[in-house]
């Protein structure tokens, strides 16, 4: 576990880093206007929505060892050609736009291949354990990421920056390639295909219809679908909310950021007496619902004459906790309901609900506000919600089974 979480630490820095970085070198280097950045922001989410079968049938039929290595390489050669572009100043709208896109396609089979890999590595058992500690690691670094191209910046170009995140990928790549196989585990047959596997490996193909008729699994994936659909809206309509009806500084907005990360390492503390105390649809309903009252913060600041920006942080930072505690509430679940040579393509449909609804719900909070208000678009992430927790008050009594364990 101890490697995953040094691999997480350099990916997430690495992801951190260049997301910062896209958006400046866009408008600041090449001119791109507010359409075109949009489109920019997208790209990395359009491998989910328009390619999904194929990454997920590629995790399972190179193995995720070889997808998150294969992402990993992407990643950094792809931001190394970035790079070398800025240095000789070539660089075009159309090749950055290029650039994004293979970066998100690394991303794509990164994140598919990693959610194949934690339940390998580590066992089906230790698996929401895992997702605790990487949450917690990658919210730390959703502080000092952005800080550390921030320092980049103001001492070097945006070439040098970017420099940060070849450094960052390539420190999950070698510590990723050194990984200790488990007993019995091998690249094929995966040990869920042996005859004495404990969940038989079936022969119809996981698809998005497949992964929402499963019992528990299917209302899980919901949930999440509409939280994350509840995020997107909520980050586009609070930046101008508070710019703009607060007309709070932007470096006290900034700092909204920072309170969310702080929130998700909340969160994912809390998350283990949730998942140690209460049924899995229990303990994610309750931060469920959690995240759908702290949704009320941001526009009930209207009602305070003073404090509103420490308010408007707190109310980031319980939405932070309560959503990050949700998340890893039950992210073990796939992993004891489906065989692990078939866990690529199972999480890619389901990265397709819960990955592929945020541009859709970004631009639909967009439109929001256009054309409505910061306020009205940000009681909105609250309704959303409410209705992620429909799904899971079917479900409050249900755990996953407890599958047995090979012996590390």
């Amino acid at each position: 576990m101890r490697r995953i979480l040094i691999a997480t630490l350099g990916e997430s820095t690495g992801d951190d880093a260049v997301r910062t970085l896209l958006p400046l070198i866009a408008v600041t280097t090449l001119g791109v206007g507010g359409g075109f950045l949009g489109l920019l922001n997208a790209l990395p989410f359009l491998w989910y929505l328009c390619a999904h079968r194929q990454i997920g049938s590629s995790v399972d039929a190179l193995g995720h060892r070889r997808s998150v290595m294969l992402g990993n390489a992407i990643r950094v050669l792809t931001v190394g050609a970035l790079i070398l572009l800025l240095a000789m100043g070539h660089l075009s709208v159309l090749m950055l736009f290029v650039l994004a896109a293979a970066i998100g396609l690394g991303d794509a089979l990164f994140t598919t291949g990693h959610s194949a890999m934690v339940p390998a590595v580590v066992g089906r058992e230790r698996t929401a354990d895992c997702y605790q500690r990487i949450e917690a690691v990658s919210a730390i670094t959703r502080i000092s990421g952005p800080a550390a191209v921030s320092a980049l910046l103001r001492l070097a170009s945006p070439a040098v920056a970017l420099g940060l995140g070849v450094v960052a990928y390539l420190l999950s790549l070698l510590t990723l390639a050194t990984l200790p196989r488990r007993p019995g585990e091998s690249a094929e047959p995966t040990p869920s295909t042996r005859s004495d596997s404990p969940t038989p490996a079936p022969t119809a193909e996981w698809t998005v219809r497949r992964v929402l008729s499963t019992p528990g699994l299917g209302r899980l994936t919901l949930a999440t679908t509409l939280l994350n659909a509840a995020a997107m809206i909520s980050s586009t309509a609070l930046v101008l909310f508070a710019l703009e009806t607060l007309r709070l500084s932007p470096s006290t907005v900034a700092l909204l950021t920072a309170a969310g990360a702080l929130g998700a390492l909340v969160g994912a503390a809390s998350s283990r007496p949730l998942r140690t105390r209460l049924p899995t649809g229990s303990a994610k309903l309750l931060a469920t619902a959690g995240v759908a009252l702290s949704s009320l913060v941001a526009p009930a600041v209207l009602l305070v004459p003073e404090g509103q920006a420490v308010l408007l942080g707190a109310g980031e930072l319980l939405v932070a906790a309560g959503a990050t505690a949700s998340a890893i509430v039950g992210s073990d679940v796939p992993a004891r309901l489906i065989p692990q040579n078939h866990l690529g393509r199972a999480f890619a449909a389901i990265r397709l609900l819960t990955i592929g609804v945020m541009p859709v719900a970004s631009v639909l909070g967009g439109l929001l506000v256009a054309w409505t208000s910061p306020v009205v678009a940000l009681l909105s992430p609250a309704a959303v919600a409410a209705l992620a927790c429909i799904p899971l008050a079917r479900v409050r009594h249900w755990s996953p089974p407890t599958l047995a364990e090979e012996p590390t």
